[in-house]
């Protein structure tokens, strides 16, 4: 029996990933729908983007695209961003826009509608930006997102991470290496901090959450032999290569100078960890953030551990090659016919 999925997210080229691990084993999973927020980008690039994505995997045609949340709940625009994919949210990677227009419907509806009319514990949520969309649906009708079998969050940071401050201009104010406990600020994850009491809602829901913190998640990186991988299994599309290594990299002029690292693949381990869960162990508690405006710490995540908790949160990426090693299979697969070698026809004399 395959295994449903909804997708809500800031679609952009960290999407494109993890969709791909999803759309590469068609008989075990399906994307039922890809709802849409605001983060890296607009609201509403990022409901252009989403289709244009899926054009990309080749699933446009499959799986439709709602809109959502413009902004946090209870504001009238978003938060300022880091611009860690570009303006556009994909590292100015071009992309052909999807022929297929996003559905009038919300994504908050959308969501009930299709858990409600689905049997308990059949659907997994993906939530793999500010947790707008999730939240209000949860406060619209929390019996309904109950019947979920989980939710898949890329989200917070449970640890430090070693990185440098930045200056208002976002270059490195110096040298030396601090403990950073987020990327958009120093002390909170950018998913969260764009909406932390969105964030707080969904983590408090009692609804079975699996988490990947920043902390984790920084432990996959694209690095230069990753990307020789990349352009090793994709080289006889070279288009398709060119869009996938872009959309990859994207984050690198953020990551670099913050962390001193090559692009940090985040959203893809919500789903690699699907068909290789013994790449992530995982630790059982409460997670809390802090929501206080005021505060430096504005956005931060702190976990507690509790053998009663309903959140399972990642620490670890255990051989983070076997998870990259994922990525380059599921973009084979998708584009097994484009690999193909051309054929060349001799003409008999």
């Amino acid at each position: 029996m395959k295994q449903n999925f909804i997708i809500d997210s800031d679609w952009g080229g960290d999407v494109f990933q993890l969709t791909s691990i999803l759309l590469a084993r068609p008989k075990e999973f399906e994307i039922l729908a890809a709802t849409v927020v605001f983060g890296n980008a607009s609201h509403d690039q990022n409901l252009v983007n989403a289709g244009a994505l899926l054009r990309l995997l080749k699933a446009d045609d499959k799986i439709p695209v709602f809109g959502g949340h413009k902004a946090p709940l209870g504001h009238k625009a978003p938060p300022q961003g880091d611009g860690a994919h570009g303006t556009d949210g994909l590292g100015g990677v071009k992309l052909p826009l999807s022929d297929y227009t996003p559905s009038d419907q919300h994504a908050v509806d959308h969501i009930l509608e299709t858990v409600a009319n689905a049997p308990a514990g059949s659907i997994t949520l993906i939530a793999t930006g500010p947790q707008t969309n999730i939240a209000a649906a949860i406060k619209r009708d929390k019996q309904t997102m109950s019947r979920l079998k989980e939710i898949r969050i890329m989200g917070g940071c449970l640890n430090p991470i070693s990185g440098y401050r930045l200056n208002a201009n976002w270059n490195r104010a110096s040298e030396e290496l601090i403990d950073r406990f987020g990327n958009i600020t120093e002390h909170a994850e950018f998913n969260f901090q764009q909406d932390p009491a969105s964030a707080h809602i969904v983590l408090n829901s009692g609804i079975p959450i699996t988490l990947f913190p920043m902390d984790c998640t920084h432990q996959l990186t694209f690095t230069p032999e990753r990307q020789a991988r990349l352009i090793q299994a994709l080289m006889n599309a070279p288009k398709i290569e060119q869009s996938a290594r872009g959309l990859i990299d994207a984050p690198r002029d953020m990551d670099g100078p913050k962390f001193g690292s090559a692009s940090v693949m985040h959203d893809i381990n919500t789903t690699i960890s699907i068909i290789r869960p013994d790449l992530y162990p995982l630790k059982r508690g409460h997670v809390s953030i802090n929501t206080d405006a005021q505060s430096p710490e504005f956005g931060r995540t702190k976990f507690t551990p509790d053998e009663t908790g309903h959140i399972w949160a990642a620490h670890k990426i255990t051989d983070p090659d076997a998870a990259f090693t994922e990525v380059v299979s599921a973009l084979s697969t998708l584009y097994r016919q484009e690999l193909q070698p051309r054929q060349t026809h001799r003409h008999m004399m």
